[in-house]
């Protein structure tokens, strides 16, 4: 076994990913696991520590750091994107609450319109399905993202709504023919309120195994939800909402999971357009 000694300062994007089996001290930055592959408390090659010295006096919860704590909760390939552009600029404690696996679907080849909900969606639809099912169909995306990922595998995209809650979720799919819709397990039921909609689940958002690892300690001057999942499954692996009363202001990254926040009986604010950079941005313009 060795021990391998990392600066708490040190931004994510200049630490490399780690194959081999590793271990932690309890202080360590929880960051630097999001590019450790292999974690095994019991078997592990590298011991990973902060390196002795000034840095761990500064960072250490409950001293002041010039940088705000922020508890940001997504999947672990937000994660890494996301710390990796922000930590010049925010303390960041991420929470590995999603993964994403696929499960068994049968289409029908007989639509009108096809409707992705989300970029996993795409993937997840694609890793199944040929690009050439989508030949004969008019095809629409809900929000940037999921149009990128479509626009990417070089298709053109008939529609893109600006919004996509409740009325304007019913109004845009009542008339427009026989309409598949491709999302995850846990859809919004409003498309089974619709004769004309087939929803089609081509994956499934779980609480990881690797959760355990990142449960959230101390206080956050905000807190950042990718999804309502996102917020549920740190109960769910945990089992209580205390890391809510340790956050001084909840951002969700839109309606949806603000909404769902709000109904476990917590505040919460939201940027004007549903994305994880424009949560991070709202979060920059208040400090």
């Amino acid at each position: 076994m060795k021990q391998v000694s990392v600066s708490s300062l040190l931004p994510l994007k200049l630490f490399p990913n780690i194959e081999d089996k590793v271990w932690f001290e309890n202080n360590f930055r929880r960051k630097f696991l999001l590019k450790c592959n292999n974690i095994d408390k019991n078997n592990y090659d590298f011991f990973l520590t902060h390196s002795l010295g000034g840095d761990i006096e500064f960072l250490k919860r409950g001293n002041k750091s010039k940088k705000p704590h922020v508890l940001f909760s997504a999947n672990k390939r937000d994660l890494i994107r996301y710390t990796e552009i922000y930590d010049d600029f925010l303390d960041i404690f991420p929470i590995e609450s999603m993964e994403f696996r696929a499960v068994d679907f049968i289409i029908d080849s007989r639509a009108d319109w096809v409707v992705f909900t989300s970029k996993r969606a795409v993937e997840f639809f694609f890793k199944k399905i040929s690009v050439r099912f989508l030949c004969d169909k008019k095809v629409a995306a809900i929000g940037d993202k999921t149009a990128y990922a479509l626009m990417e595998r070089g298709f053109r995209l008939d529609y893109v709504p600006e919004e996509f809650y409740g009325s304007s979720l019913v109004e845009f799919l009542k008339d427009k023919g026989k309409l598949l819709v491709i999302s995850a397990a846990k859809y919004n039921k409003v498309y089974d309120e619709l004769d004309n909609v087939i929803v089609v689940p081509v994956y499934e958002n779980v609480v990881p195994e690797r959760i355990k690892y990142f449960e959230p300690k101390g206080q956050f001057e905000f807190g950042l939800f990718s999804s309502p999942s996102a917020f549920w499954h740190i109960k769910e692996a945990f089992g209580s909402y205390q890391f809510v009363e340790n956050i001084k202001n909840i951002v969700a990254i839109g309606r949806t999971t603000k909404s769902y926040i709000e109904s476990c009986g917590f505040e919460a604010v939201m940027p004007n357009r549903a994305t994880i950079d424009d949560m991070f941005k709202y979060v920059l313009d208040l400090i």
